[in-house]
């Protein structure tokens, strides 16, 4: 539906709904500069007489029929579907029962409505932008103040999965298994030729005495297998909780963070969404200084938050499992090097248009000095940690 008037005419309804009748809206469609590829971005200005301006952001599905297929696009838009209808709304009756204070609750963008209509589904929530919220520079690499704050936010959003299972055990149970990672779970040969091009393309910028050690992790069968899968302990995990989805705005001198974008969320494991996020957004100088303090500072971060919840993390997530977790999800981040940081630190001219035309292969993307020095780096670090 990347169609301004059909996108006019939905939010018209969703308003109609809302009992704002007779309102002027404004559709703009932008690009997000290489951060999205599988919507079409809108903003959204709605003006009438009786009531104030309202600001809307509109994302709407951008893949065809083939590329839908391929990359099972169903299972993405409907898993969002279901977080803003039904898991945000069990996340905030947790916390308003258990009485978290505002500074600590996690924070979903206020959602005004959708349309299921195959091919062109579509998320309408409000516009963060418009309230003074705004992105990180994908290409710079983090610095404490953002990554502490994002791992904070993160623990908060793992902790609720945990108070969920804990107060609903058998409907946690069922909603877990109903949302198992869906994207190449079934056998495609032509995903198996990409896979190789991918890897290829990737391993032709780290040094050649070291590309070895890398195609063994990320051609094992056993890593790719278990990459989206939890180990021990299960959570309703992010999927994709990177820098580029999450939105920041400084407020009484404190830094707050909304995530957005919800479409890969699924049962895994609650480090496998800290690894991602450390993978794509910082560089091999931030490692050295914080990466033992970010993953310290997070499960420190998870035992205040399932607190707040009368949750004790030594029974919930003891550390021993945590440690054994975090060494089985170490490799994951060559994975994560060779699937997700080429699409973080691709130029935005050099960055895929998404179409009705486009396939897997749009997503070999161009590399460049920025992808070189970070994977180069992520490859060194997993040789000094003893990962490979």
């Amino acid at each position: 539906m990347a169609d301004a008037q059909q996108l006019r005419d939905l939010i018209k309804k969703i308003l109609a709904e809302k009992k704002r009748d007779g309102c002027e809206v404004e559709v703009d469609k932008f690009d997000s500069g290489g951060a999205n590829y599988t919507s079409a971005l809108f903003r959204v200005t709605v003006s009438s007489v009786k009531d104030d301006e309202l600001h809307l952001f509109a994302k709407v599905a951008a893949f065809g029929d083939s590329m839908r297929e391929k990359i099972n696009a169903d299972w993405m838009y409907s898993t969002e579907q279901f977080v803003y209808t039904k898991l945000a709304n069990i996340y905030q009756d947790l916390q308003l029962r258990h009485g978290v204070e505002n500074e600590h609750r996690y924070v979903f963008p206020k959602f005004f409505g959708l349309s299921s209509e195959h091919g062109n589904e579509t998320i309408v929530t409000e516009d963060l932008a418009a309230a003074g919220y705004g992105c990180y520079d994908r290409f710079r690499p983090m610095d404490w103040e953002y990554a502490s704050v994002s791992m904070e936010t993160l623990a908060k959003f793992h902790a609720l999965s945990f108070a969920y299972e804990k107060e609903n055990p058998e409907e946690f149970q069922k909603v877990t298994k109903d949302m198992q990672y869906k994207i190449g779970s079934e056998e495609d040969k032509s995903l198996e030729s990409f896979w190789v091009q991918l890897v290829e393309v990737s391993l032709a910028v780290i040094r050649e005495e070291n590309r070895d050690r890398v195609r063994k992790i990320v051609y094992d069968e056993n890593v790719m297998k278990n990459y989206n899968k939890p180990v021990d302990k299960i959570v309703l995990a992010h999927g994709d909780y990177r820098l580029s989805n999450l939105l920041f705005k400084k407020q009484n001198g404190r830094l707050q963070v909304v995530p957005v974008d919800y479409q890969l969320v699924h049962s895994g494991c609650p480090l496998n969404d800290v690894l991602y996020f450390i993978t794509v957004g910082s560089d091999q100088q931030f490692r050295a200084k914080h990466f033992h303090q970010l993953i310290d500072f997070y499960y420190e971060q998870l035992a205040l938050a399932l607190q707040r919840f009368s949750l004790d993390i030594v029974d919930v997530y003891p550390r021993e499992i945590f440690d054994k977790e975090l060494k089985e999800k170490l490799p994951h981040m060559l994975l994560i090097g060779v699937m997700i940081l080429p699409a973080v630190t691709v130029e935005a001219d050099a960055a895929p248009k998404m179409d009705n035309d486009s396939d897997v292969s749009t997503f070999i993307f161009k590399t460049n000095k920025l992808y070189a020095e970070r994977f180069n780096g992520i490859v060194d670090d997993c040789i000094g940690w003893g990962v490979i």
